[in-house]
């Protein structure tokens, strides 16, 4: 078993596995079936929520653009949004001949569930958009010799910068559309939500939704909640995933109430456009990518560390239509990382990655497109 050696990375900044030679399936024969993909590539499972909101769809792009790098086949498994249905999901992908899998767990308490299914299969397991806060839940997978790791965002700080900049704007009443507990990335977004505007003595009220709420039902829980509270003046979103987002920038349009969220409408400027967004806290999607290389560099036998890694990647702040419009250019038109770079991305020693990773940014995506 490996040791249990915890190594976070401060904030902004990664440790992830360097890439060496692909080969068809790992040398140590863990992957216990024939795990090559189309034209005798190594197949990956990603089991993630959507692939066609706004993160998921851009995820997708920029893990499709890495694994055709790197010569992976992804197969993806999604619209599971309870432990039952990610265990289906993983047993599924595991079925189908995938060597590793990633995935991005609804539900913190069952990743270790995940996991077993992984293990008895000797089939590596990576997770991303996720850490784990559950401590037996942590410790269980940080010591499995088939956990590569997570990737992860600061969530509390994003939480505190959305209610700042709320509060710069002249906001006094807030309205939070959360979510259930047990989700850890969310639960630690609300948290920082929370505690930010507490330190500041700011007024606000709470509609908790569903984990598995639709687009619908979260414009319904908004609705309810400006009705009950008509002095609302802002509302912070905390995951605007599946459509969300797009529908509450809808709903509200016409207003006088702010709106900050997480994840990213469709059409990021035309959201901003319409007048009420204040902050999106995004760019996320390179997250998936880290967890990609992380996992792909253990399945050919060439991790730079003996411990899942524990990876803390950049959010992007926009705040206005020019920031947006600049986004919708450098994360469309342009990658983030050419294939070049993402070779030598997987030939950068450990410290090298994570000078590299600590400089994602807004700024570093515009200058480096405009070198080429």
């Amino acid at each position: 078993m490996r040791n249990i050696v915890k190594r976070i990375v401060s904030a902004g900044a990664a440790a992830v596995i360097g890439v060496g030679m692909l080969v068809g399936c790992s040398s140590d024969g863990k992957s216990g079936s024939d795990s090559s993909g189309k034209d005798g590539n190594m197949k990956i499972g990603v089991c993630i929520w959507s692939t066609d909101d706004g993160l998921g769809a851009d995820s997708k792009e920029a893990l499709d653009f890495a694994a055709d790098v790197l010569g992976v086949e992804l197969v993806y498994r999604t619209g599971d949004y309870d432990a039952e249905g990610q265990i289906t999901a993983v047993e599924n992908l595991v079925s189908a001949g995938c060597e590793g899998i990633m995935i991005c767990p609804i539900v913190d308490t069952a990743v270790d569930d995940y996991l077993k299914i992984c293990e008895s299969a000797g089939v590596y397991m990576q997770a991303f958009f996720r850490n784990i806060i559950d401590e037996e839940t942590y410790e269980y997978c940080m010591s499995s010799d088939y956990f590569t790791g997570y990737v992860v965002e600061d969530e509390e700080s994003a939480g505190a910068a959305m209610v700042d900049a709320l509060a710069e704007a002249g906001c006094k009443k807030f309205g939070l559309i959360n979510r259930e507990a047990g989700n850890g990335v969310i639960d630690r977004r609300q948290e920082g939500v929370a505690d930010r505007l507490k330190e500041l003595g700011l007024s606000y009220e709470v509609s908790t939704n569903s984990s598995t709420a639709t687009a619908a039902d979260m414009t319904d829980a908004t609705d309810q909640l400006l009705a009950a509270n008509p002095d609302i003046d802002a509302l912070i979103v905390s995951s605007g995933s599946n459509g969300a987002i797009d529908a509450i920038v809808t709903d509200i349009e016409g207003t006088d109430i702010k709106l900050t969220s997480f994840d990213t409408p469709v059409d990021v400027p035309g959201a901003f456009k319409k007048g009420n967004l204040a902050m999106l806290t995004t760019g996320s999607q390179i997250d998936p990518v880290y967890a990609l290389v992380n996992l792909y560099c253990t399945l050919t036998d060439q991790p730079k560390s003996d411990t899942p890694t524990e990876v803390k990647s950049n959010y992007i702040y926009m705040t206005s239509v020019e920031d947006a419009e600049l986004y919708s250019k450098y994360f469309s038109e342009f990658k983030t990382y050419t294939a070049e770079e993402i070779k030598a991305l997987a030939a950068m020693d450990e410290a090298s990655f994570e000078k590299e990773v600590a400089t994602y940014s807004l700024k570093m995506v515009q200058e480096k497109a405009g070198e080429n």
